[in-house]
C-alpha cells in the first residue's frame, strides 16, 4: 500500500477501530506520534450522536491536531480532521498527506463523510449539524469551509500521486506545472546568470509562478527580497557551489496558504532538480527576518561539516 507521507496506521489503532465496528463507541481519537498514526482518547456511545458530540470539543486542544473517528447511529462513520491554526506547519502538513493513508487501511467504506475544522467548537453538536445542513442544501460555502474543501482537495491530489511504493522511478508527488517565466528563470538560475529566484504559487491558474528573479549582491539582501506577510518559495546561491533552498511559511500565513505550500513543495523540488538546480541546503523559516547571513553562514558550516573519525579501536 502506498503511504504518501511515509506514515502509517499502528496496529494499535487498527485494532481498536475494528474492535469499535462492533461495539458502542462514539469518537476514537488517533494522533500521528513519530512514524505512526496512533490511537488516543476514546468516548463512549451514551446517547444520541448529536447529544454526544458536544463532549468532543473536551478532547481537543489549541495547539494539537488529530483525528477524530466518528461513529455514525447508523454505524457508518465520519472522519473529522482537527487542524488549528497555532498547531506547526510541518504537523499541518503530514495530517493533510496521510488523511489517505488512514481512510485506506482502516477500510474506505467505512466512512460516509468527513470534515475539516480549525477551532475546536466547530466538532460540536452545532458545528456538525451546520455542516450537514450545507451539504445537504447545496448552500454557498463561508470562506473557511472553502479552505476545508480546498485542502481536501489538496489531499486527493496527494493521495492520487505516485510515490517510491508504486514502483515508480521518477517521482513527483503533488506538482503544480511551471508558468514559463518561472521555468525560465530557474534555468537562468541553474546556468549561475541569477542566483536569487524567489516562486509562488498562483492558485487560480493552479501554476507556480516567478515572483523575482535577478542577482543579490549579499548574503544580508536575502531577508529583504523575501515577503514576511505569504509563504514562498526561494532559491539562492549562497557561493559558486552552494545552492540553497528556501520555504518560509509567516506564523499570519492561513489554513489554506500551509497546505497548499506544503504539500506542493516536494514536487517543486523534483522539478527543479530535473532543471538542473541541485538543493545542497534545505532549510524553513517562519519568519525572513531570521534568514540573516550569520543564520546561513551557520546552518550551512553545519550541514557541511565533515563527520568526526570514528573513535580507534583499544
Amino acid at each position: 500500500m502506498a503511504h504518501q507521507s511515509g506514515i502509517r496506521v499502528s496496529e494499535a489503532l487498527a485494532a481498536q477501530f475494528r474492535d469499535a465496528l462492533s461495539a458502542p463507541v462514539r469518537v476514537l481519537q488517533a494522533r500521528i506520534v513519530d512514524e505512526a498514526v496512533e490511537p488516543g482518547a476514546t468516548q463512549p456511545q451514551q446517547g444520541a450522536l448529536l447529544d454526544d458530540l458536544d463532549a468532543v470539543p473536551a478532547l481537543l486542544d489549541d495547539t494539537s491536531p488529530c483525528y477524530l473517528l466518528v461513529q455514525l447511529d447508523t454505524g457508518k462513520w465520519l472522519f473529522a480532521t482537527y487542524v488549528p491554526d497555532a498547531a506547526p506547519v510541518r504537523a499541518k502538513m503530514l495530517y493533510a498527506s496521510t488523511k489517505a493513508t488512514v481512510t485506506k487501511s482502516l477500510g474506505e467504506s467505512y466512512f460516509v463523510d468527513d470534515m475539516f475544522g480549525t477551532m475546536r467548537d466547530e466538532f460540536s453538536a452545532r458545528g456538525y449539524q451546520q455542516h450537514r445542513q450545507h451539504v445537504e442544501s447545496g448552500a454557498p460555502l463561508t470562506d473557511r469551509e472553502q479552505e476545508a474543501a480546498h485542502i481536501r482537495d489538496l489531499e486527493s491530489r496527494a493521495a492520487e500521486a505516485p510515490t517510491m511504493d508504486s514502483r515508480r522511478s521518477h517521482v513527483k508527488g503533488a506538482v503544480y506545472p511551471l508558468h514559463a517565466d518561472a521555468e525560465a528563470a530557474l534555468r537562468e538560475f541553474a546556468r549561475g546568470t541569477i542566483n536569487f529566484a524567489l516562486l509562488a504559487i498562483d492558485t487560480a491558474s493552479e501554476t507556480v509562478t516567478i515572483a523575482h528573479a535577478g542577482s543579490l549582491q549579499s548574503h544580508d539582501e536575502l531577508a529583504q527580497s523575501i515577503p514576511g506577510d505569504a509563504p514562498r518559495y526561494a532559491l539562492y546561491w549562497f557561493d559558486s557551489a552552494t545552492t540553497v533552498f528556501i520555504y518560509s511559511c509567516p506564523a499570519s500565513t492561513s489554513v489554506r496558504e500551509r497546505m497548499i505550500y506544503s504539500t506542493f513543495r516536494h514536487g517543486f523540488t523534483v522539478t527543479a532538480r530535473e532543471l538542473n538546480i541541485n538543493m545542497d541546503i534545505r532549510l524553513e523559516f517562519d519568519d525572513p527576518r531570521e534568514i540573516t547571513a550569520a543564520a546561513l553562514e551557520a546552518e550551512i558550516s553545519e550541514r557541511t561539516a565533515a563527520p568526526p573519525p570514528p573513535a580507534a579501536q583499544p
